[in-house]
């Protein structure tokens, strides 16, 4: 079924090992799961005298063998045995705790498969797909509220044998079958004993159209080891079918298991539809596997092993299992001729798995070739000149470092596919990203097909129209482990499940959050079908809004100006909620606050900067940085009581907005911290006082509470303001020495910033004397600032003339005074600073 990397635990034994040891061992090197499963359990049972590592060893390859034929309730076993006893691994041997937390998974243990995921982090820092599967884990009502949407049939072709990745042709289906046993050459698969495969030939649909009567039954459990002959029912899926604790299929281009596993001894089952052989051409004496047809059904593209001895499929260096490759044919009369392989074929890699879009230049299909993300890799080669030339890998949107397989192209240009290396329900799970209609590549974000579509088990190997209102896909959920079955769809509502929104309200001017506030939004294209929603005590709510549609938000409310957003979440995630904060402004100010602002002004009285403490318990911030001082999101800002010690903290919000509660007798420490910024340290002087009677005095203030902290990094070039020259002179204004004090400060508060000082000049002139002219007014700035007692080592100064204008006015440009001035300026990078 189908094709993936393989890996075996492979472990040195001791002398005292029986020669039972080596041959498992070889049985499992060989890809022979069954027998390696059949003598790994006779030496546990019958070995005496093992040591405790023996006895681990044995039982680690049990459970990769029982991995490998994907009879998950005894690898689960097994694994347990060994791994929740923290046995020390090295290299390739830590993947076992992957492969561990995939059995739990689809035995339906999510829980526990995310603590197995997050060790496996622990050990594999590089493969990251732990963090992002045990985040799925904590919440898998994102795959599983579309369920209603998709009404899902067993379909009558079905056999106890393998039946799977069906793909459209002419007015039926072509697919893939290991259900002919009566060959007269034994044709046995060693992976788990099962015969090879061929391709199989449904000849018109119409019959699973009206098969209600005709359809073999599903088990409300998932399961059915009972055998299935005559039996004329058909079961609708519930929703709860997703869920059973089941073994799961193998990870090989088929097969059919052995008597030893998910009870396969004695089911019996047979297709109830007339299915017959699609080609003695392309039948051979080996598998063929996925295929799929373009040229108005005239050719096709094809999965074979090949006759090399290079090696097994997918990264196996045994000659046992051949190598993969695609292999192209074309219409003869009523056969099919002209059979070839495709030119980018090799004997050191497997290709298969192929689908072709409907214009004929994109063949997309599966490889192991070196160079990909990890084990199984989706590529894409066009069709140039009448060759399908060099593939190229779909990229990391695609391909992860798991295994990529099974890929679809409709016809609207949405590509399928299925993974073990993105977040699921099971095993393989079933995904779609649409693709460019001109490149091939894809773009957007991949999403999970969720429930009913994908369960706990194997899910792959779809085909469906560009709407995906109807279509056909493969799975092992009606009894796990060696048993491929063919699936029909049809969509009875939304493509996917609506996405979760958070929308926060705020006052503009005071960041409080605003309670009980009704607002309407709906789609934009749709206007008149508006619904109401209602923020909660906390400001906020959360909604749930259908999926890849553009909305529109009116909030209106007395006493503020009433504001419309837009919002899309066509690229939003279908797990972590969105985040909509509107932030109102007052619609009016009372106008005894306007005459007392006003006669402040009159008294001379200016409104304090925001850089002292107000008079509120609430302390509230906004963290700037760069060269246009915009807000900076998640910054770590910590609010410490020199009181008590006591240490508040919480990272700033889209708007770099931040707040705290604050006794207001104490003094505060306020640190900003970001990577790759220099950290900020400001002193909050405490509001309140006690005179030496035990009064407590308030400080005069006229904040409103907000505190500007500005972040710099290494880069930054900042504008000194006011520092202008005048003109043919490199003295610097007196009214310009306030701002090169700031500068000063910021270089003592930050003791090991390093900065260069440039100045520049109007076009005016000569550019020679422009330049020593800029020169010398960067010396001056330099002198002024070293004589306030930065170290030189710190300061570099260079004169850039003319050369940097901020404007228009180039040498023969009329320009007014004001504008040359703006080009007499000084600015001063940030060559170095102490990074968090």
């Amino acid at each position: 079924m189908i094709f993936i990397f393989c890996f075996f635990v492979s472990w040195g034994f001791s002398q005292s090992t029986t020669k039972q040891f080596k041959k498992a061992e070889n049985s499992s090197k060989s890809l022979s799961y069954v027998n390696a499963i059949e003598l790994y359990d006779n030496i546990l049972k019958k070995s005496k005298n093992l040591t405790a590592e023996e006895i681990q060893k044995a039982k680690l390859n049990l459970a990769e063998a029982y991995y490998f034929v994907k009879d998950y309730k005894n690898a689960e076993k097994y694994y347990s045995e060994v791994l929740l006893n923290n046995p020390t691994l090295k290299g390739d041997e830590i993947k076992a705790y992957q492969r561990f937390a995939q059995v739990l998974s689809s035995n339906g243990k999510h829980q526990e498969s995310s603590k197995i995921w997050l060790k496996y982090t622990e050990l594999q820092e590089q493969d990251k797909r732990g963090v992002e599967f045990s985040k799925l884990y904590t919440n898998l009502e994102p795959l599983t509220r579309n369920a209603q949407s998709y009404r899902i049939e067993y379909v009558g072709i079905n056999t106890a044998s393998p039946d799977f990745s069906p793909t459209f042709y002419k007015d039926g289906l072509v697919f893939v079958s290991s259900r002919n046993k009566n060959n007269s050459v034994k044709r046995v698969f060693k992976w788990d004993n099962s015969s090879f495969l061929d391709l199989y030939y449904l000849e018109d649909l119409k019959v699973i159209s009206k098969e209600e009567n005709t359809t073999a039954a599903i088990g409300s459990g998932g399961q059915n080891n009972t055998s299935t002959k005559n039996k004329n029912t058909t079961e609708k899926l519930g929703n709860d079918y997703y869920t059973p604790p089941t073994s799961n299929d193998a990870n090989t281009i088929a097969h059919t298991g052995s008597e030893l596993i998910n009870g396969s001894k004695g089911y019996e089952e047979n297709s109830i539809i007339e299915i017959k052989s699609f080609s003695k051409k392309l039948n051979s004496k080996y598998h063929e596997g996925p295929c799929t047809f373009y040229d108005n059904a005239n050719k096709i593209i094809f999965t074979r092993n090949n006759s090399s001895d290079a090696g097994g499929i997918f990264n196996s260096k045994k000659s046992d299992i051949n190598r993969l490759k695609l292999y192209s044919a074309e219409r003869k009369g009523s056969d099919w001729g002209n059979i070839k392989e495709l030119d980018f074929n090799d004997d050191k890699y497997s290709c298969g798995h192929p689908s072709v879009n409907s214009k004929d230049n994109f063949l997309y299909f599966v490889s192991d070739m070196p160079g990909g993300y990890g084990g199984t890799d989706i590529y894409i080669s066009r069709f140039i000149n009448g060759v399908w030339a060099k593939p190229e890998n779909l990229g990391g949107k695609v391909n992860t470092v798991g295994n990529e397989m099974f890929p679809f192209i409709d016809e609207g240009g949405s590509l399928y596919f299925s993974s073990d290396g993105l977040p699921g329900l099971g095993d393989l799970d079933m995904f779609t990203i649409q693709t460019d209609l001109v490149t091939g590549k894809p773009k957007g974000i991949v999403r999970n097909l969720g429930a009913p579509l994908n369960s706990n088990n194997d899910d792959f190997g779809i085909i469906t129209d560009a709407d995906r209102t109807l279509g056909y896909f493969s799975s092992n959920r009606k009894r796990g482990g060696s048993d491929d079955d063919i699936y029909k769809f049809n969509r009875v509502g939304t493509k996917f499940g609506c996405r979760d929104l958070i929308v926060n309200v705020f006052d503009k001017d005071t960041k409080q959050s605003i309670d009980k506030m009704i607002f309407e939004y709906g789609i934009s294209s749709m206007k008149g079908s508006f619904e109401n929603a209602t923020t909660s005590s906390s400001g906020g709510v959360k909604l749930c809004l259908e999926a890849d549609k553009e909305f529109v938000f009116n909030f209106a409310k007395e006493g503020y100006l009433p504001q419309t957003k837009n919002y899309s979440n066509v690229d939003a995630s279908d797990f972590e909620p969105g985040i909509l904060e509107i932030f109102l402004k007052k619609e009016i100010v009372k106008p005894e606050e306007l005459t007392k602002v006003e006669n402040s002004k009159k008294r001379g009285e200016l409104i304090q900067k925001r850089t002292v403490g107000g008079n509120s318990n609430i302390f509230r911030g906004v963290i700037t940085g760069g060269e246009a001082g915009e807000p900076i999101a998640a910054v770590k800002v910590k609010f410490i009581n020199k009181c008590t010690g006591e240490v508040q903290e919480m990272y700033t919000r889209k708007d770099g907005s931040y707040e705290f509660k604050r006794d207001l007798e104490c003094d505060y420490e306020l640190l900003a911290l970001k990577e790759d910024f220099g950290s900020s340290s400001e002193i909050i002087e405490k509001s309140v006082k006690k005179t030496l009677f035990g009064k407590k005095v308030k400080k005069p203030t006229f904040s409103l509470n907000l505190f500007d902290t500005k972040l710099y990094k290494v880069g930054d070039v900042i504008k000194l303001e006011n520092i202008y020259y005048e003109s043919e002179s490199y003295k610097i204004r007196e009214n310009a020495k306030r701002d090169l004090d700031k500068l000063v400060n910021t270089l003592k508060k930050y003791p090991n910033m390093i900065i260069e000082v440039s100045s520049h000049t109007d076009t005016r002139g000569n550019a020679l004397i422009n330049l020593k002219l800029s020169e010398s007014r960067a010396k001056e700035v330099f002198k002024y600032i070293t004589s306030r007692g930065i170290d030189k080592s710190r300061v570099k100064s260079v004169g850039k003339g003319e050369s940097e204008p901020l404007n228009a006015c180039s040498d023969g440009v009329q320009c007014t005074e004001a504008e040359h001035q703006r080009n007499r300026r000084t600015e001063f990078k940030i060559l170095k600073i102490e990074k968090i």
